[in-house]
């Protein structure tokens, strides 16, 4: 185990993707993106994304997408310097040198395709959508529908009340407060965290958030501990503020650093910080 249990006095988790693991909305997401193109571009979308999924595309989750310039970086995760270019195709480009700056995320141009949700999207962009907001809004609304169905997790609950009497929990997450409020009353988890930080605006705001919650809670790094699926999001600005972290990684492909610990499931959570 690369942290000890017996510090950790907070743990900070992700929403979607960590306290339910369901992807199938990811389709329909990409339903919703592929609207929005023109017919002859809707075939080339679906290849795209199928290989995407396939880790047959060099757009991949932990690397980045440049919408502006159209291409698919390699990012160090310690410095956010970029060390490889990548075009949609695949071939390397040799660009590295014209990213003199480390990489600076945001939503809308340098994209952090750190899970499930980036990958559409990124593919989305490329074929000229310029805005996925509304698809995105409108596969939330759909996961609130009887349409869609949660997996079952009943000791999901159980598991998050034990851990909360002896730590701090807080759910940080990019989802808005309406929508965290809705998702946690349908995952019957109202009542669980001792604090909701919505509208995270990670990865690009994370590490400012830990900061905070160090200094609130008068933490050492090592008493706080990550947990997410996103790695660009979740787990690399905790790793660079010596924040141990678990990634949650059903593909186990994800490139992570030693420090990191990685499981496959939410349920794998609970037997390592079980003392």
């Amino acid at each position: 185990m690369t942290f000890s249990k017996e510090t950790i006095r907070i743990a900070v988790f992700d929403l979607d993707g960590t306290l339910y693991e369901d992807t199938t909305h990811f389709r329909y997401y990409a339903e919703q993106l592929a609207a929005k193109l023109s017919a002859d571009k809707q075939p080339l979308f679906w290849k795209d994304y199928y290989d995407m999924l396939e880790g047959n595309h060099p757009a991949a989750v932990g690397r980045v997408y440049d919408a502006e310039k159209d291409r698919i970086l390699e990012v160090d995760p310690a410095s956010y310097r970029v060390t490889t270019v990548w075009d949609w195709e695949g071939k390397e480009t040799g660009e590295e040198d014209t990213y003199m700056s480390p990489v600076a995320f945001d939503f809308h141009s340098m994209i952090a395709v750190g899970d499930g949700w980036w990958l559409p999207a990124a593919a989305a962009k490329h074929y000229g959508v310029s805005s996925t907001f509304d698809a995105y809004q409108k596969t939330k609304a759909y996961m609130q529908t009887e349409d869609f169905q949660f997996a079952e997790i009943p000791e999901r609950r159980f598991w998050l009340q034990q851990l909360g009497r002896r730590m701090h929990l807080i759910l940080l997450t990019n989802s808005e407060s309406d929508d965290v409020e809705k998702l946690l009353k349908t995952l019957d988890l109202e009542g669980i965290f001792d604090e909701v930080i919505p509208g995270a605006a990670k990865p690009a705001r994370t590490k400012t958030h830990f900061k905070r919650v160090l200094e609130k809670y008068n933490a050492a790094p090592e008493e706080v501990l990550s947990i997410g699926d996103n790695y660009l999001n979740d787990i690399v600005p905790a790793e660079n503020l010596a924040i141990p972290a678990v990634l949650i990684d059903p593909s186990g492909k994800t490139p992570i650093r030693s420090v990191t610990e990685r499981i496959a499931t939410l349920q794998e959570l609970f037997p390592l910080l079980r003392r």
